[in-house]
């Protein structure tokens, strides 16, 4: 099962890499906004980020048993450029009443190392031992990325 697992977590890892070719370099102010700031921003009725927008990738749901699961993409576009700096995944679990979110950044391609090394050590950690977690996700992953083979 630990291998199982292991497996898995590199498969998402490597998927979440595959779907970045697209887009402009993130910074580390980014990754943070879309990480922490992002959901103080709506809990808190704020402003859109100065100089950013988001434009809705697509959203799929999932369910495993009584588990409900949502895993949304929105691209984080600089104002004035065509292909967003980074992309924000946000998972729910919407099957129960205190509900699971959490922010993902999926940096670009070219984002420097240390921005991939907390997306990967946040994916590691966090969808680790996770297997309904990680379906979810793998499966949300696999849409996108086919969604987004066909423009």
């Amino acid at each position: 099962m630990k291998n199982f697992t292991k497996l898995t977590t590199t498969f998402l890892f490597a998927l979440l890499f595959s779907v970045t070719n697209l887009f402009s370099q993130t910074t580390q102010e980014e990754y943070n906004y879309i990480t922490k700031g992002y959901k103080v921003q709506i809990e808190s009725g704020l402003d859109m980020k100065k100089g950013y927008s988001f434009v809705d990738l697509g959203n799929w749901n999932t369910k495993s048993g009584t588990e409900n699961r949502e895993i949304e993409f929105k691209g984080l576009m600089r104002i004035g450029q065509a292909k967003p700096c980074a992309i924000m995944m946000i998972y729910r679990r919407t099957d129960i009443p205190t509900g699971v979110v959490e922010y993902v950044c999926i940096p670009s391609k070219d984002a420097p190392e240390n921005i991939w090394k907390q997306t990967n050590d946040f994916v590691f950690s966090y969808f680790n031992n996770n297997n309904s977690m990680q379906q979810a996700v793998i499966w949300a992953l696999i849409k996108f990325g086919s969604q987004e083979t066909s423009k």
